[in-house]
């Protein structure tokens, strides 16, 4: 032997801050693995393709952890390095290296910087019961002093209180997953302090119960017996041996050592150290008394076992002599050391290579026998000498020697685990224990002492998937074997699968396809592409000239990383068939080819198609337009293969229009395609299939031919003001209408309309519904979140059957507003609508179709047999079709236009004028008055000589379409802005019939309630010094407003929004920025004002009754 280094069981510690400065240091040694990648990337992906690119290794941030972290490397491999002991911790969103130099912080206590665990030490003083504590996931442990402490002193990871008790200092010191305390007895009479007798501290624990294990160490557990920290308050030893021989390498004397006993109370944790041991005349001074915790959770573990304590459990202890790993026989015992990996994490991938790393700190001699490397079984918290688990088999040698004085070496060692590393990755295991013997336990040359943080590192990538979702021609065509294998018309299919990866690198694929079907036949071409995304589908198109002939084939494909590929997967199947279909005959009774007309706009009619004897054909394409070419999208699939079908089409418009229809085989072969010419008859849009109409003017009557009168219940008159004239107040009680026997069919195509002002929200109160026997067959309504809805039912049963159609508007009703309503049932389309102001406001589906033979009713509904749905408010001019009312028709009857306001302008004399619809009067002021030829005159200025006419507000909303038109006679196109026609406000008027000088054109301003809108203005400039008619008209079913000069169009603008804006009507004036603005000059004569929409031919003869 050339060198000697012995130190015993516990602490060799020749000052108190000396060792703990030297266990921190060792019990978190700096790693030792390959230098950390200066580039990070956040996914496998990316780390994969920088590694690639930059040819250096890329940290990947998602798989990093306290422990270790994953890099890819430059040749598309990964690498995995993971220690025993923790190195980083996360803060703020990053990972930073493990700092234990102790701070003060802010609540007066003192911590490490940066520490896997959250470790207190007290500031000192009495402020709190803590001396130190480590807390993790909301679960805390420590102990406490009893009576004040000194300010401690810090030195990196070691708080020294001095003179806690006279002679005696406390020492703490901040591990990565705990801390140590030892009492240092700096002499022979202190330890004569009576108060060492019993030391009891105080127990400290939060979320955790403190007792004492079978063991005789200390643990922390919860309500369930999980165990959360462990500790040990039981041993004492004096200071016979040096720190120095650690790094010299002398020959030392072991400290004599003592097993104190512990008791652990609710309230305290009580140690009772051995008299005898601290007054033994031969006692080295310092003692050390030792309580310590630490973290139970560690995703690794260690343990070293020693046959001189042949009981005692070290599971992850890290304090003084344990802060490292030791193998072989000294001073009299022999140590083995057992550390664990997770290898969970490795399993199913392909390892390249794998790695344990250990650095030999000491070797007893230069040239001792070898440290034995091998596999053991399991540890844990109760692994001792006396209960080591099995070993087998050894994995290798460590030979490196290590000693300060002669031999002096980095002591870096390796053992190579790659075919143990593939045996766990293809067994699953979770994970992998190895142990440090010596080969010869007797001799001492061959003993080692090795760091606290082996590395485990191994090399690999994963075996791509086998790919998913295959399929053919972008997908449209799936992966099929056998009978229900796909045809194809084309000779360069295009196949496709995705693709994916665990590691989510850049993966290849490669295809064959083979004439036959699966299990047979001749491959005829293979093909790879290359660079795809984990994640992404691999696609390639079959070169012309592979598939020569008609008849079945089949394709199969694998995914490969470049290192490892998946298995063949797509057992995938496909018949070419190149044969184009006949073209197809097409036929319809409703509406017959030729010249004469037939049928009407709304009124469905049923067409049938034929293969004309092509006997695969697969599903016909249709199409209707009033155009001479047209490409069928429609898709209507035969009954049978080669046979016919059917499908039921409603005109929206009238006058000739074309069928297109062609044939497509199950191959997607498609056939010509054939023109059916037919012709719609035209009519009238809201006369044709008139089911019933009832204005409620005063009258039950029915204007329609049917001459259907309604019928009331006593008390409930149509007398009360409606939309247009008057209307039926319903009371939400019991008042309602009903007609004598069924007014549609709803097992065909129908549809139902009204005004409605709803006066509250709740229940299911109905506007309009036709009585079965149990259930309504419709039901027009309110919801009972103040939607409108329309409803249909599955069965003529309690509670409607289990099919409940039901389309609502998207947002609820405007209380005690006048709305238009529509519910349409589309039989052909199998589509129920709702329409709210004449636009699309749902749509569902509904198939179970049956007709209600009983009472159209206004106002109630029948469920489960009862009357009910009552609906308290207004309802007005009821309409009923048996057919489908088409979009446009809608828009019309909930555009129908209602004079609101008429100003004739024509009394010649006085400060009024009268409206002739309501009776309401408007007064001049200001400078306006009667014009000699015509209407008012007005200055054009501002101040006090403003001309305007304020009337009352018609009964018009501006949120809902509108009409308005007057006469005006310019005096001069100046450059101020002139306003004929408008509506006030409080700051913006919600619309202007206006000269614009900008334009030098006249203007229909429709503005939003923060004064932006938009201008329509009219296609040619003004021309001043005559009279001109203006009209402009907001159109909310088309959103869209338009402007005529002189009864013809001359602009619009679509996407416009109007709003309600308040206010009273405004003659020769607008308002802007809250003030009346933009005065005109001129005369201006008979105004009016209309909900609803003129039609063009109604505005064109506006100038010429009014002139």
């Amino acid at each position: 032997m050339v060198g000697r280094w012995a130190c015993a069981r516990l602490r060799c510690i020749a000052s108190v801050v000396t060792v703990a400065v030297f266990a921190s240091l060792i019990s978190h040694g700096a790693s030792f693995a390959s230098p950390p990648p200066v580039v990070e990337s956040p996914e496998v992906s990316a780390a994969l393709a920088e590694a690639r690119s930059s040819g250096r290794e890329v940290a990947v941030a998602s798989l990093t952890d306290e422990y270790g972290e994953v890099v890819a490397g430059p040749d598309g491999t990964l690498v995995s390095r993971q220690g025993l002991e923790p190195e980083r911790v996360r803060r703020g969103g990053h990972w930073v290296p493990i700092d234990l130099t102790l701070e003060a912080r802010p609540d007066g206590t003192v911590g490490p910087k940066a520490g896997y665990v959250d470790v207190r030490f007290s500031g000192g003083g009495t402020s709190g019961r803590s001396l130190a504590a480590v807390s993790r996931d909301g679960r805390e442990v420590g102990i406490g002093w009893r009576g004040a402490l000194p300010a401690p002193e810090l030195n990196g990871a070691v708080a020294t209180y001095r003179e806690t008790l006279p002679g005696i200092d406390l020492v703490l010191t901040a591990k990565a997953t705990g801390y140590s305390q030892v009492l240092v007895v700096k002499n022979a009479a202190a330890a004569q302090d009576p108060r060492l007798r019993e030391i009891a501290f105080t127990n400290h624990a939060v979320g955790v119960t403190t007792r004492v294990n079978a063991g005789g160490g200390l643990e922390a557990v919860d309500a369930a017996g999980v165990t959360h920290f462990l500790g040990d308050a039981s041993k004492m030893w004096d200071s016979r041996g040096t720190a120095g021989a650690r790094a010299t390498g002398a020959v030392q004397e072991e400290p004599a050592t003592s097993t104190m006993r512990v008791e652990v109370t609710g309230e305290s944790v009580v140690v009772r150290p051995d008299q005898r041991f601290l007054t033994d005349p031969g006692r080295v001074f310092p003692v050390f008394i030792d309580p310590e915790y630490w973290w139970a959770g560690s995703k690794q573990s260690h343990v070293m076992v020693q046959s001189r304590w042949p009981d005692q459990r070290n599971f992850n202890r890290t304090d003084g002599d344990l802060a490292d790993l030791k193998a072989g026989y000294q001073g009299g015992y022999t140590s083995r050391s057992y550390f664990n990996f997770s290898v969970g994490a490795m399993r199913g991938k392909v390892i390249h290579r794998a790695t344990v790393r250990s650095r030999v700190l000491h070797s007893w001699s230069c040239g001792g026998g070898p440290t034995e490397l091998w596999l053991s079984g399991g540890i844990g918290p109760e692994t001792t000498w006396n209960n080591q688990p099995g070993w087998s088999p050894k994995l290798g040698d460590i030979t490196r020697s290590n000693h300060g004085a002669f031999c002096p070496s980095d002591g870096i060692a390796e053992v190579g685990v790659t075919n143990l590393m593939r045996d766990a990755a293809g067994g699953g295991w979770t994970n992998m224990v190895f142990m440090l013997k010596a080969r010869n336990e007797g001799n001492q040359d061959d003993w080692r002492r090795f760091d606290l943080n082996p590395v485990l590192e191994v090399v690999y990538n994963s075996v791509p998937d086998k790919p998913g979702q295959l399929g053919m021609e972008n997908g449209q065509i799936p992966c099929v074997t056998g009978e229900n294998r796909p045809f194809v018309f084309t000779a360069t299919p295009r196949l496709r699968g995705r693709l994916t990866d665990p590691d989510a690198g850049m993966l290849q694929a490669r295809f064959s396809l083979r004439k036959g079907s699966v299990g047979g036949g001749t491959e005829v071409w293979s093909g790879q592409t290359g660079n795809i995304p984990s994640g992404s589908f691999a696609e390639v198109t079959v070169p012309a000239g592979v598939v020569a002939d008609e008849g079945v084939y089949n394709w199969s494909m694998y995914a490969s990383d470049g290192g490892s590929s998946s298995a063949w997967v797509g057992s995938c199947e496909f018949s070419v068939d190149k044969t184009v279909p006949g073209t197809p005959e097409v036929s319809s009774v409703d509406y017959p080819t030729g010249g004469d007309p037939s049928g009407g706009v709304g009124q469905t009619g049923a067409f049938t198609f034929k293969s004309a004897g092509t006997p695969d054909v697969d599903h016909y394409l249709w199409s209707v337009t009033e155009q001479e070419n047209d490409d069928p999208k429609n898709r209507v699939d035969a009954e049978v293969l080669g046979g016919s079908a059917s499908i039921r089409w409603t005109p929206t418009v009238d006058g000739p229009q074309t069928m297109f229809v062609r044939s497509v085989d199950r191959a997607g072969n498609r056939s010509a395609i054939v023109k059916y010419r037919l012709n719609v008859l035209v009519g009238d849009p809201l006369v044709a299939n008139l089911a019933g109409h009832w204005k409620l003017d005063g009258t039950l009557a029915d204007a329609s031919p049917h001459g259907r009168a309604l019928n009331a219940v006593p008390g409930t008159e149509p007398t009360a003001p409606g939309y247009e004239g008057q209307a039926v107040q319903l009371d939400g009680a019991g008042k309602r209408l009903h007609s004598t026997g069924p007014v549609v069919d709803t097992g065909q195509s129908f549809s139902v309309a009204a005004w409605a002002k709803l006066d509250r929200v709740g229940g299911w109160p109905n506007i309009l519904s036709q009585d079965g026997s149990r259930t309504s067959g419709f039901q027009l309504q309110a919801a009972p979140d103040g939607k409108w809805a329309v409803a249909m039912f599955g069965q003529d049963v309690d509670g409607g059957g289990n099919v409940q159609a039901r389309a609502y508007s998207p947002g609820p009703a405007q209380l005690g507003v006048w709305t238009h309503l529509a519910g349409v049932y589309d039989h052909g389309a199998e589509k129920l609508r709702l329409y709210v102001n004449g636009a699309l406001a749902g749509e569902v589906g509904y198939t179970s179709r049956w007709s209600a033979r009983g009472d159209l009713q206004v106002g109630a509904s029948l469920w489960k047999g009862n009357r009910g749905d009552f609906f308290p408010g207004a309802v007005d001019d009821v309409r009923a079709f048996q057919r489908v009312i088409v979009p446009s028709e809608v828009a019309l009857l909930a555009n129908q236009p209602v004079l609101r306001a008429h100003y004739r302008l024509a009394e010649g004399t006085g400060t009024v004028t009268k409206d002739q619809v309501s009776g309401a009067v408007g007064q001049l002021r200001g400078t306006a008055g009667w014009s000699s030829d015509a209407g008012v005159s007005f200055t054009g200025k501002a101040g006090a000589e403003f001309g305007v006419i304020s009337g009352p507000r018609p009964e018009l909303r501006t949120d809902r379409s509108y009409t308005v038109s007057t006469w005006v006679y310019l005096d001069e196109a100046t450059t101020h802005a002139r306003t004929a026609v408008a509506f006030g406000g409080a700051q913006y008027s919600p619309f202007m019939v206006q000269y614009r000088p900008e334009l030098k054109r006249w203007n229909f301003l429709v503005s939003m309630q923060s004064g932006s809108g938009w201008w329509i203005p009219a296609g040619n400039p003004v021309t001043a010094g005559r009279w001109v008619h203006l009209t402009g008209v907001y159109d909310v079913a088309k959103a869209e407003a338009r402007i005529y000069v002189d009864g013809a169009y001359a602009g619009r603008v679509a996407g416009v929004t109007g709003w309600n804006g308040p206010g009273d009507l405004l003659i020769g004036a607008g308002r802007w920025n809250s003030q009346d603005a933009d005065p005109w000059d001129g005369s201006i004569r008979d105004v009016r004002l209309y909900s609803g929409v003129l039609s063009d031919q109604q505005i064109a003869q506006l100038p010429v009754a009014s002139h």
